[in-house]
């Protein structure tokens, strides 16, 4: 007997009808990878590129889980940005409750996507990759509870570095934005960069669920 074709539960306010999909065959959401060209213009790169370039490069410690912890831990308690190197790429850390974090919140927010897989900003860092460096490829793994990630390509002066997920070759434009959920669980890289220099926001999301398990364990 085929699989009955479901059926409108209720209506929206707008006139549509909510149907009721069961997603059987898939152990987790399916992933979906959104692109939107060119949404952020050059003065916006400019303003969150001035926060990079501004914060002072400082020692860092690797840990269990490629935990990057900075040698002077007032960096921390005094929850300001802070810049590291890794292997060759300039990072910089941008703690939520800093001028810098509401900044480029303000400007990208517009165009985050909104569904419960971008429920809060876990992380977020701006990344600068200089001639010769690239990003392997990898699964995100900055927390366990991420959900999605999401890129900003801040500027065009470069070749090389296009950005590669599940089978997708995505060109770096300036202002452009990548966005994908299921970020621990699918594979993505940056392809080496050939000329210039490399600049990218990142974003990292979890859903607003998880942090309302995590309070409830407290």
């Amino acid at each position: 007997m085929p699989n009955a074709i479901p059926v409108p539960t209720n209506k929206l306010d707008e006139g549509r009808v909510r149907v009721l999909r069961p997603l059987k065959h898939h152990d987790t959401p399916p992933t979906l990878i959104m692109i939107a060209e060119e949404c952020l213009s050059q003065e916006d790169c400019d303003i969150i590129l001035i926060e990079h370039k501004n914060t002072v490069e400082t020692k860092v410690s690797v840990g269990d889980g490629n935990v990057i912890t900075p040698h002077k831990k007032e960096l921390l308690e005094n929850r300001v940005p802070w810049k590291y190197n890794l292997n060759g790429t300039k990072i910089t850390v941008i703690p939520q409750d800093t001028n810098a974090f509401n900044i480029i919140t303000e400007i990208v927010d517009p165009f985050l996507p909104k569904n419960d897989d971008y429920g809060m900003i876990t992380y977020m860092t701006i990344q600068e990759y200089p001639q010769g460096t690239f990003f392997g490829t990898h699964k995100d793994d900055a927390d366990s509870n991420d959900s999605a990630t999401v890129v900003f390509t801040l500027n065009e002066e470069f070749e090389g570095g296009q950005f590669h997920i599940k089978g997708h070759t995505i060109a770096q434009r300036q202002g452009s934005m990548v966005a994908f959920n299921n970020n621990t669980e699918i594979f993505h890289s940056v392809d080496p960069i050939l000329r210039g220099t490399r600049f990218a926001l990142c974003i990292w999301f979890c859903p607003f669920e998880e942090l309302d398990n995590e309070d409830v364990q407290v």
